[in-house]
């Protein structure tokens, strides 16, 4: 289980790495749209028919990357007042089914998300240059995708430490960003 579990820490680490520098990147697309869309509407009294449109497109993508990594942190709000009054074992065991669950209902999304977004293949984003619905939906289910490994990974992390007492967890990247949370 171990080899697993590492192998699955490298996997996450990797796209969490492409996931990070991606909404980063569109962070930077949204700033610079609107900037554009003020500047044009009140400066140049010339509306920008596209930008809100884009703006919105870049945020959905950089909301589905960056759940990932939220979740991989721990960064997702949760309440642990109940998890910190029982016994550690009792608290892990808890956990493990917790991220149980999440696999599931992330594997889920996965497949429903991609049918919707398959279905809007066919519906046209007119104002950003006729794009495809497609391209913008699929942030859903490569977000439940992604979702899902990182809760495989901590799932299986949990039941590894419920069976053996010893943690098997990958905290280079919680310490990481957290890091990077700090300075903030």
């Amino acid at each position: 289980m171990t080899v697993l579990i590492k192998a699955l820490s490298r996997l996450n680490r990797w796209q969490l790495e492409i996931f990070r520098y991606s909404t980063m990147f569109m962070v930077v697309v949204i700033a610079c749209v609107i900037a554009a869309g003020v500047f044009f509407r009140y400066v140049l009294n010339d509306s920008l028919s596209w930008s809100e449109e884009l703006a919105k497109y870049a945020m959905l993508w950089m909301v589905f990357l960056g759940a990932p990594i939220a979740l991989r942190t721990g960064g997702h709000p949760n309440i642990e007042i109940l998890l910190n009054l029982v016994p550690r074992k009792f608290s892990i065991f808890v956990k493990a089914f917790v991220y149980g669950g999440m696999l599931f209902f992330c594997g889920f999304l996965t497949l429903k998300s991609h049918d919707f977004a398959w279905n809007g293949r066919t519906q046209v984003a007119i104002s950003v240059g006729d794009l495809s619905m497609y391209y913008i939906f699929v942030s859903i289910p490569v977000g439940m995708a992604s979702m899902s490994l990182v809760s495989l990974q901590l799932f299986l992390e949990h039941v590894h430490e419920v069976f053996t007492s010893v943690p098997q967890r990958d905290d280079q990247l919680q310490t990481q960003y957290k890091s990077i949370l700090d300075e903030f």
